[in-house]
Parts: structure tokens; C-alpha cells; sequence
């Protein structure tokens, strides 16, 4: 007679069973959990290293933090609000226009390896930039485009509120009609590399009337005397010569922080500059001490410091000085026209304005300003500032508030 099988030993072998196909199922999951983690990173990675490849001037920054600002979009984030019971008041030095260059420690040894000629290079002028003589009529009335104009406004400010974890300034022109609107447009920010605007207005103002030749020979000394990178001290070695027409050059253009320390020295420093810019605009002094709270609620005391209200003045004060003097303004406008630096303005009038800007950003105060002259319907001045967390952000934000600036424009010429 067949024995039957012992019931206990089938009931452990079947646990036997179950218990090698759960641990198998988990060996299989983490597995596939693993290789969806490698897959995640790596795709980020090489999405990465396609932004630096597609956006190199975007990299960079004035501190020795690298940051980024991304293609410009509109924003949709959820309005947030930073709530900080700390305030502390610190000191901070008079900013400096900044370029972003990357650079690799080959790079620098084989500059500092190879002979330079250091006799000042041939300044070639850019094809002279030249304004529309006319521009299209337009469709609205003067009580509607005054709506418009205050619809632009309340744009801003609602934008303004949206986006609470910013600190936001904007001022417009348009310098056709001396319309204007602001919206803490009096407040103080910090312009960084648009310095350099008016301060080579006063240098065109001083070539004009004979006390200043676009000729003189600036030496480099080898060291930055800033806190960014620069497009000279990573191209040139010590004892390089420049025309002060290449120096005024890179400094709008490329927005060399060597250039325009050099720029400014030459015409005698900062300090004794101000009484020349202020007498363009001067609500907020150069070496005014202003108190002020930034995006996060901290308070800080600076000087080298401005307000969007007078930075549209300097547009104002070239985009005339020009139209009645372009021999002396034509290297400015050139210089803008040409600038090598990213521009949120120019992203959101797209290919059918001429845009000549200038950025400044300053990423220790997490501070961005892009000021701008659009030839487009009409022509504008625009000054869009904005401090955020991240460059990306800020970035989004003075995209957007160009944009409602383009809208504005086109609804007062299309219907």
C-alpha cells in the first residue's frame, strides 16, 4: 500500500515556494528600480549638458556660484509669499558690470604661455545702426490707448502680487509721445553692469566737446579689480593695451567687468562721475547710502545703487541725444545693438523689433535688469528689474512683463 504524503511536509514546501517567488518578485522590482533611477539621472544630465551647448551665455554669473537662466516662459507658478523674522543690515560694495565666459585651467595656462602683441588691436566699428524715419499709424484713440496704458499697469502690478517672493520695479517710455508708466520705478535697485550705459554717455558727452579722445591707450595690469569674470583677464595676459573706443566696446557689449573699471578710471573714477550722471538723472545718487528690503524681506545698506526712473532716463537722454547728434552717440547705439549678452526684452519682441539692450545681474543680491530701446510700432524704453531666488525666475518674470510691454504696443497699432 502506497504511503501517503506527510501533510506538514507539503504545507513547508509550498511556503518553501511562495517564499522564493516573493523574494524573487523583489529582486526583480528593485532591479527595475534601480535601472529607472540611472535612466531619470542620466536623461537630466544630458539635458543639462545640451542647455550649457545651446545657451553658453546664459552660464555664468557675478559671484563664484554658477547659475543659469533657461529659455524664458511665462510664468505659472503658484503665488508664495516669504515670511523672515530676521533683518540684518549689511554693507555691500558698489557694484560692477559683469560677462560671463567659461574657462577651462588649459585654457588659462596656454593664454598665460603664449606671446601677445601688446600693442592696442585695430578698433573695427560695427555697421552704424540707424532708427526706422517713420513708423505705422495708429488704430486707437488717444482715450483708448490711455486705457491701454493703464491696463499695462495693472498687469505689472497684478504680476507684482502673483509673484510675492519678488521684488519687482518697471518703467516705460515711449519716446515717440513721452508717455510713461512706473511701477516702483522710485525704488532702489542694483543696476550692476548698466553702469556702463552712463557712464559712456558721459564719455561721449567729454569726446564731444574735445576733453576726451577715443584714441587714449589703457594698459592691462594683469589683475580684475572686480567681482566677475571678464573677457579681457581671460583672454589676455598682463601688459595688453586697449583704445578706450574697444575698452567703452566690451563694456557694453560683452559686459566686461575689467572694462568698465578700466572705462571709469579713465574718466576719473565713479565717485567723480556722479555730478556728470546726475546731471542726466540722478533721483537715486551713485554714492547715495540707500536703505532697502529685497525680495526675502532682508534689509541692506548700499551704496552704488539707482532707480528704474532714472535708468529710463539714460535711454531717453540717448535715443535724443542720437536722433539730434548721431555722431556722437553712433558708438553707443552700435555697441547695444550688437550686445553679446542674453536679453529676456529681446526674447519676447521676437525677430520683428530691433532691440539694443544691456544686462545687468548680480548674483550675490540675486539681483537682474535688463534695460532696452525697442524700435518696433513705436519706439520704447524699457527697464524691467527683478530679484528672485533663481536666476531661471527672474529670468521668466522680466520675459513676461516684456511681453505684456509687446502686447500693449501691438494693440495700439493692429485690431
Amino acid at each position: 500500500m502506497r504511503k501517503r504524503p506527510n501533510p506538514t511536509f507539503l504545507q513547508k514546501a509550498e511556503g518553501l515556494k511562495n517564499t522564493r517567488r516573493k523574494r524573487t518578485l523583489i529582486i526583480i522590482t528593485s532591479v527595475l528600480f534601480v535601472v529607472l533611477i540611472v535612466v531619470f539621472i542620466s536623461s537630466v544630465a544630458n539635458m543639462q549638458d545640451r542647455y550649457r551647448a545651446s545657451y553658453p551665455e546664459l552660464v555664468g554669473a557675478a559671484s563664484s556660484t554658477t547659475t543659469s537662466w533657461d529659455r524664458y516662459t511665462r510664468a505659472t507658478r503658484a503665488s508664495t509669499t516669504v515670511t523672515t523674522t530676521e533683518e540684518t543690515t549689511t554693507e555691500t560694495t558698489p557694484l560692477a558690470p559683469v560677462i560671463v565666459t567659461t574657462q577651462t585651467e588649459t585654457e588659462t595656462e596656454a593664454t598665460s604661455q603664449t606671446s601677445q602683441n601688446n600693442s592696442p588691436d585695430v578698433f573695427v566699428e560695427a555697421e552704424d545702426f540707424h532708427f526706422a524715419t517713420s513708423y505705422p499709424h495708429r488704430v486707437v484713440t488717444y482715450q483708448e490707448r490711455q486705457v491701454l496704458l493703464d491696463q499695462l499697469k495693472e498687469k505689472v502690478v497684478s504680476f507684482q502680487r502673483e509673484n510675492a517672493d519678488m521684488r519687482i520695479c518697471y518703467e516705460i517710455i515711449c519716446l515717440g509721445s513721452g508717455e510713461t508708466i512706473g511701477v516702483d520705478e522710485l525704488d532702489p535697485i542694483i543696476p550692476s553692469g548698466c553702469w556702463a550705459l552712463p557712464v559712456e554717455l558721459v564719455a561721449a558727452d567729454r569726446a564731444a566737446a574735445g576733453r576726451l579722445s577715443m584714441s587714449k591707450i589703457l594698459t592691462y595690469n594683469g589683475t580684475n579689480g572686480a567681482n566677475g569674470p571678464s573677457y579681457i583677464g581671460s583672454t589676455y595676459s598682463e601688459g595688453k593695451q586697449f583704445y578706450l573706443r574697444t575698452i567703452m566696446r566690451y563694456a557694453i557689449a560683452l559686459n566686461d567687468t575689467i572694462a568698465f573699471n578700466y572705462l571709469a578710471e579713465s574718466l576719473g573714477g565713479m565717485d567723480s562721475l556722479v555730478s556728470d550722471i546726475n546731471e542726466i538723472s540722478g533721483y537715486i545718487s551713485y554714492n547715495d547710502n540707500k536703505i532697502y528690503k529685497d525680495y526675502r524681506g532682508l534689509e541692506f545698506s548700499s551704496t552704488g545703487m539707482s532707480s528704474c526712473y532714472d535708468f529710463a532716463n539714460f535711454l531717453e537722454y540717448l535715443y535724443s541725444g542720437y536722433t539730434n547728434h548721431p555722431e556722437v552717440y553712433q558708438g553707443i547705439i552700435n555697441d547695444m545693438s550688437v550686445s553679446e549678452t542674453s536679453s529676456p526684452i529681446k526674447e519676447a519682441f521676437g525677430e520683428e523689433a530691433d532691440v539694443l539692450h544691456l544686462l545687468g545681474r548680480n548674483t550675490g543680491q540675486n539681483a537682474y535688469m535688463d534695460i532696452a530701446i525697442i524700435d518696433c510700432e513705436e519706439p520704447i524704453a524699457l527697464v524691467i528689474y527683478c530679484e528672485a531666488s533663481t536666476p531661471d525666475s527672474a529670468g521668466s518674470a522680466i520675459y513676461t512683463l516684456a511681453s505684456y510691454t509687446y502686447d500693449f504696443v501691438h494693440a495700439c497699432h493692429y485690431k
